[in-house]
């Protein structure tokens, strides 16, 4: 795999997301916990600056004339300050420093601290050398008797806490890029490991092949998403299994019934050309020819029928009808084949209307009636039954035929079935009619089903929904 290819697989999109997630997240987590921990180790310190600062205010006093005093006492230039007093400046209006206190001297330093932002109470942090780090609070500090704000800005080292920062900064620069590296080899690891299941359905689809559909993917876990995909594509992969069954099924079926009439009329019409027929012969050879040709005709009819319904090409024109009224008319166009053979049609009828395609409807009706007459003995008798049932119309034909036994039962609507009773009688059949109306009720949004009679016969039912 190429490398660009590689790069727009799912399992290194889902890596390099893991990963920008993850850094994201880590490097938030350590910004806050940085600010959190600064700020805590802050608070404390804060909190003595502002007892240094009412410790000053109550301790120094400013006499009118400039003087500074320290509990009383005036406060000497020269001498040292005790480090256990408080730190503190002082800056006059003209943001001049008056004086400093602290024990430091101002020589072993790098820098000095600048003058306060005026009149406003502030919080920084001077670095006023390479180890020393001050912490400094400056507010207003107003003159008696002389109508001035000076500035008094009280320190503290803090050097500790810098201490403490700077080595949670070290932790967290050395342990932030080792962790990233362990997250993205770790992202990288469980999503090839996570999507391993899929690789081998991968695999296993690409041994899959229109003579080979026995095949199915492996399921890992039927709990998962991948488990649940795979389930689905076996589900289909069977399905399409059986329909490729199917069609090697028709085309056989289909192929064995085109050659009988075909054969047929290739041998009537040899036998009529050996020798000198009489025209009554010949008559009767061509007429042999003709039988079998309109049997050819009708079976390329139905197979048509039966495609064009499963396919979903025939265009529904639905209109309300009375299924007893409509199935009367039917009944009437069929009965001539009924008395032909002595048989009696019997009808009990309710009154029930359905919006459905009547053109379709009645070819379907017929298939089974049809049916009903070409299997019952002469001088039966066949019951037509339409009635309610839960806000659907059924109906119903039952005859007096040899019925179909439980093993066929559930191939009925097969197409070239034909069930054992069915061969070998007079009239012969295709095995398409029932599977032609399946398709016609399919399409009209009804359904055909089968319950046997006892003793013998079957009765067949179409349902559709209620108007």
């Amino acid at each position: 795999m190429r490398m660009s290819e590689k790069f727009r697989t799912l399992r290194f999109r889902l890596a390099a997301w893991y990963a920008v997630v993850g850094i994201l997240l880590l490097a938030g987590f350590s910004a806050a916990l940085y600010f959190y921990v600064s700020g805590t180790m802050a608070r404390p310190l804060d909190h003595e600056l502002r007892q240094d600062l009412a410790a000053v205010r109550s301790r120094l006093v400013v006499q009118p004339d400039g003087e500074l005093q320290w509990e009383g006492t005036k406060m000497s230039d020269t001498a040292p300050w005790d480090a256990g007093n408080p730190w503190f400046e002082l800056w006059d209006e003209q943001g001049r420093l008056v004086r400093r206190f602290w024990p430091l001297a101002d020589s072993s330093l790098k820098q000095l601290p600048v003058a306060p932002v005026r009149d406003r109470e502030t919080l920084s942090v001077f670095y006023v050398a390479d180890e020393v780090r001050l912490r400094v609070l400056s507010v207003p500090f107003p003159v008696p008797g002389r109508s001035e704000t000076w500035m008094i800005r009280v320190m503290r080292i803090h050097q500790p806490a810098a201490g403490a920062l700077g080595a949670l900064r070290l932790i967290i620069l050395i342990a932030l890029p080792v962790v990233i590296a362990l997250l993205v080899a770790g992202g990288y690891v469980l999503t090839r490991r996570w999507l391993k299941p899929l690789d081998d359905m991968v695999a296993a689809a690409d041994r899959i092949t229109a003579d080979d559909l026995g095949r199915r993917l492996p399921v890992t876990n039927p709990q998962d998403e991948l488990g649940r995909l795979a389930a689905v594509f076996n589900v289909t992969l069977g399905r399409l299994e059986d329909s490729f069954t199917a069609l090697d099924r028709f085309v056989a079926d289909a192929s064995h019934e085109l050659r009988t009439p075909l054969t047929t009329l290739r041998s009537v019409g040899e036998v009529g050309l050996r020798g000198e027929r009489t025209p009554a012969e010949y008559r009767e050879t061509i007429g042999s020819m003709l039988e079998e040709a309109h049997r050819l005709q009708l079976l390329v009819q139905r197979l048509l029928e039966l495609a064009s319904t499963e396919s979903g090409a025939p265009p529904l024109n639905r209109e309300p009808i009375r299924i007893d009224e409509y199935v009367t008319r039917c009944v009437e166009e069929l009965g001539i084949l009924a008395e032909m053979r002595q048989q009696r049609i019997v009808l009990g009828l309710v009154p029930c209307k359905t919006a459905t395609d009547p053109v379709i409807f009645r070819q379907a009706f017929q298939n089974i009636l049809d049916n009903a007459i070409k299997f019952s003995p002469d001088g039966s008798t066949i019951a037509v039954t339409v009635r309610e049932d839960e806000g659907s119309c059924q109906v119903a034909v039952r005859d007096q035929g040899p019925g179909i036994s439980p093993e066929y039962q559930a191939r009925i609507t097969e197409r070239f079935f034909r069930p054992e009773s069915a061969l070998g009688r007079g009239r012969r059949g295709f095995g398409l009619g029932l599977a032609i109306t399946k398709a016609y009720m399919h399409l009209l949004g009804g359904t055909l089903s089968h319950e046997p009679v006892a003793p013998h016969g079957s009765m067949f039912k179409l349902t559709l929904p209620k108007l």
